[in-house]
């Protein structure tokens, strides 16, 4: 399928004659110890964030090699969870994925990290579908989605009992969390766990691509995308272009006008929070949205779903829901659980969070007000990339390799 194949896939095998001379080099015997390159400098090829945005968002990698399953029963979870794991033969660092916010381990996207961090970094990897996704939910059964500081506890409870199975143990040396996207938010809400002691693990690595700055700016944004431009284009218009689009070479003219590369996008992430609003109603009865059977003629419960969005879904369906709870008393405190320039004024050292100057998912004040709440030490900034925009280079690849190295 050609969505599997472009900018960030090629990227990625463009890289492997790099990580290659790297792995050969860790193959001489102990006592040599090869010069570590110098850093590799990152240049964005396109200059556009929508669309450096979109290649990386139809970006992949092949099948995982050595993939195997495994369900893990978490304490409390209605039932053992679902994850994916490559297991080396030898003791090895663990690091953990975490994917975008409607993300699935099987897509395309998802595979990218596991496939790079098992083949090229010879590490253990495990990854899992977001805690976002219905197939986590449901079976988690912990409450609506959405509530970020205990699914980030949550995950910290998923990855422990990982990290115990009898035929895991052995091979863990070390454990680190690489997240992307809303994936990088629940990354480094795991750092400020172990930074605050409250994780029932050690770790040792945190790395965040792109984490939203502001989660509840992020939403609007992307909502915004969809009520602004989606129906400019019809869906089959969109999916032609888009699903059948190859990257162009830097430098060459980009084929797609911003309105259009808004509409993909939103429409994208709309159609997976349709399914996201519409399984939490169901499954916590909330009624929110009438059932089948108090539809009035003319309706449609999908289309109904459909028109709520991130924003909507986590202001009358989340906040409800963990307000009686008693996780949270306000609004504002549900939303600030996810946001950077409270979670980043805390991080151990060896967190890292990377995000482009030009990342379209967030406003300009928000980076701004970033700035000035983070420690310099754990951030990176990227003069331009969109979101996510710089995957499969070789400047990632860089990253990935110095994972473990901040400490």
């Amino acid at each position: 399928m050609r969505r599997q194949r472009v900018a960030a896939y090629l990227g990625l095998l463009a890289l492997a004659a790099f990580a290659a001379g790297r792995l050969e080099a860790a193959g001489e015997p102990e006592e040599t110890v090869p010069a570590r390159p110098k850093p590799a400098t990152y240049a964005d090829p396109y200059k556009n964030p929508l669309y450096s945005t979109l290649v990386a968002f139809l970006s992949g990698a092949p099948d995982v090699e050595g993939e195997q399953g495994f369900q893990v029963k978490v304490e409390g979870l209605k039932e053992k969870l679902d994850v994916k794991a490559v297991l080396q033969k030898q003791p090895a660092p663990l690091v953990v994925v975490l994917v975008g916010g409607d993300g699935k381990s099987s897509w395309p996207l998802g595979r990218l990290f596991p496939y790079i961090l098992a083949k090229y970094l010879h590490v253990n990897v495990m990854y899992f579908d977001a805690t976002f996704r219905p197939t986590y939910m449901v079976k988690a059964r912990s409450g609506v989605t959405g509530n970020f500081r205990g699914e980030a506890e949550e995950v910290g409870k998923l990855i422990d009992a990982f990290v115990k199975l009898p035929e895991v143990k052995p091979l863990v040396s070390e454990v680190g969390v690489l997240g992307y996207s809303m994936g990088a938010t629940q990354a480094l809400l795991l750092a400020r766990l172990a930074e605050d002691g409250k994780l029932p693990f050690e770790l040792k690595g945190a790395l965040a691509f792109s984490p939203p700055v502001r989660l509840r700016a992020t939403a609007r944004i992307l909502d915004g995308y969809y009520k602004m431009d989606r129906f400019k284009y019809t869906r089959v218009e969109m999916a032609l272009a888009i699903m059948n689009h190859e990257p162009v070479k830097p430098g060459e003219a980009i084929p797609f006008e911003d309105d259009f590369m808004r509409a993909g996008i939103g429409t994208v992430i709309r159609d997976e929070f349709t399914e996201i609003v519409d399984r939490n109603d169901k499954t916590f009865r909330l009624r929110k949205i009438p059932f089948e059977e108090d539809l009035k003629p003319g309706q449609n419960r999908e289309e109904i779903a459909r028109s709520w969005g991130f924003e909507k879904f986590m202001d009358e369906m989340c906040f409800p829901y963990w307000q009686k709870k008693g996780a949270f008393k306000t609004l504002d405190e549900m939303w600030e659980a996810g946001d950077m320039t409270k979670v980043m004024a805390k991080l151990p050292a060896y967190a890292r969070a990377v995000i482009c100057e030009d990342d379209p998912f967030n406003e300009p004040q928000d980076l701004a007000a970033l700035k000035q709440a983070a420690n310099p030490k754990n951030l990176v900034l990227l003069p331009s990339g969109g979101h996510i925009g710089y995957f499969g280079s070789e400047w990632c690849f860089r990253q990935l390799e110095s994972m473990f190295d901040q400490r």
